[in-house]
């Protein structure tokens, strides 16, 4: 079981430190779909007891269904369903749009420059290849869109479901069209900008769109990783 290893932060219960731990290694797939899960190793490489690491998985499986546990045979990281992708990839595009319409009304020119700043980020960071950072800077802009617009209380509550979804965006990660992903961000900052909350709405289809221009080859290339399709008759 392969970890990535963060820093605890000061005064940071122990619980809340293994759900961040395991939610990263899940997102990046560090701990792939179909790994094996180990409770007392992942105490043992955080350094904390047991019983904080399984809260924090019994919390995780709570929220997003990523983890399944067999009693008396252990437990294992889900395989990916497409299913789910679907249904969070509707309600994000729901949420977003609601987010980006209260953003073209809220933002003040900080927040522009600080969007605009954050993209120059994301493209310094693709170009040299560290693609892992660049999508960190993805997620923080996304957050912040969801600040700008006050609904920050909802981003909170949507973290869980989006673990499932973000499993396939760091695959997505790995083709040279995530590109065209850091170009979408850029155009719905200028539409923030020009306070077009119509263009917003279209670019967010776009934007969260190609996923599924993307699924049939990710299916293809990392078979292992999903739920097998069931045909419906």
């Amino acid at each position: 079981m392969e970890l990535i290893i963060a820093p605890r932060n000061t005064g940071e219960p122990a619980r809340d430190y293994a759900y961040r731990v395991l939610s990263e290694n899940i997102a990046k797939l560090k701990l792939y779909p179909g790994c094996p899960l180990n409770d007392q190793e992942v105490a043992v490489r955080l350094g904390i007891s047991r019983t904080p690491v399984r809260e924090a998985i019994n919390q995780i499986k709570n929220e997003s269904d990523i983890i399944e546990i067999y009693p008396q045979r252990g437990m294992k990281i889900s395989l990916i369903d497409t299913g789910i992708i679907n249904q969070v990839r509707d309600l994000r595009v729901m949420l977003e749009k609601r987010a980006m319409r209260l953003c073209c009304k809220n933002r003040s020119e900080e927040d522009l420059k600080w969007m605009d700043d954050n993209i120059a980020l994301q493209n310094f960071y693709f170009e040299r290849g560290e693609v892992e950072t660049a999508m960190e800077q993805d997620d923080l802009l996304h957050r912040k869109i969801f600040e700008i617009a006050g609904m920050e209380y909802i981003h909170r509550m949507t973290r869980g479901l989006m673990l499932q979804y973000n499993r396939v965006r760091v695959l997505e990660t790995f083709y040279d069209s995530y590109g065209d992903s850091i170009n979408d961000h850029q155009a719905i900052v200028d539409a923030i900008r020009q306070q077009d909350p119509r263009a917003v709405e279209k670019l967010v289809d776009i934007h969260l769109g190609r996923w599924a221009d993307n699924e049939r080859k990710l299916r293809k290339q990392y078979p292992e990783y999903f739920l097998e399709e069931v045909n419906e008759k």
